[in-house]
């Protein structure tokens, strides 16, 4: 994570959430890199994120420590809302940057208090759960009711970076709550219908049209 000072070009940005009140030198610009991880389950959350741009993926941690893909990825909004609301001071989910991701920090051991008492903003923010809830929803649905390779089609076309996908499976496996082997199986299937083919860096997509068929099921 870098950070640094929040420049005066993002504060239209604070203003869209009701925030033009807050003092902007106690603010901050963030920037993580690709799957790096901007917030752990159950750790300390310090601030506030605002999305700016790029894309991240929200997972939920079972009792044995392995993750589950809560949603596909978010690229706006509003990250620590929960937490906020709830007086929590650790993480609920875990939440992995996809490609490179800019946001707002707010401190929120100086700005909760504050934030709770700002009616447009607690407006901003339950619109904002709300969406959440029904993208979990929508999302837990097709775990249950969609086959693993639709998803996986839909997961490897929203996880890839210039047509290339290079996460580590394992991870993948887990998160998309299938076995290793299945992951592998899927994924030569897919490379033997020549819409995959590894390399070094990683799977690179060769025909996104099919994918996307195969995603919409």
């Amino acid at each position: 994570m870098r950070k640094q000072k929040l420049p005066a070009q993002y504060l239209p940005s604070l203003a869209e959430y009701g925030l033009d009140w807050i003092d902007p030198a106690a603010a901050v610009l963030l920037r993580f890199d690709r799957s790096e991880w901007m917030l752990r389950a159950e750790q300390s959350i310090e601030y506030l994120y605002i999305l700016l741009s790029g894309k991240a993926k929200v997972c939920m941690s079972d009792e044995s420590g392995r993750n589950l893909l809560l949603c596909y990825y978010i690229s706006e909004g509003i990250m620590g809302d929960i937490e906020l609301l709830m007086g929590r001071q650790e993480a609920i989910s875990s939440v992995q940057a996809v490609s490179q991701v800019v946001c707002i920090g707010l401190p929120l051991s100086a700005y909760a208090p504050m934030l709770l008492s700002h009616l447009p903003f607690v407006l901003r923010a339950a619109k904002g759960l709300a969406i959440k809830l029904h993208d979990s929803v929508a999302n837990t649905t097709e775990i249950i009711l969609r086959p693993f390779e639709t998803r996986l089609c839909e997961y490897l076309l929203q996880s890839a970076q210039n047509g290339v996908f290079s996460e580590r499976l394992i991870d993948v496996a887990e998160q998309l709550g299938v076995s290793y082997r299945h992951l592998l199986r899927s994924l030569k299937a897919l490379s033997e219908e020549g819409l995959l083919e590894k390399r070094v860096d990683g799977y690179h997509l060769l025909n996104e049209i099919k994918l996307r068929e195969k995603a919409a099921g």
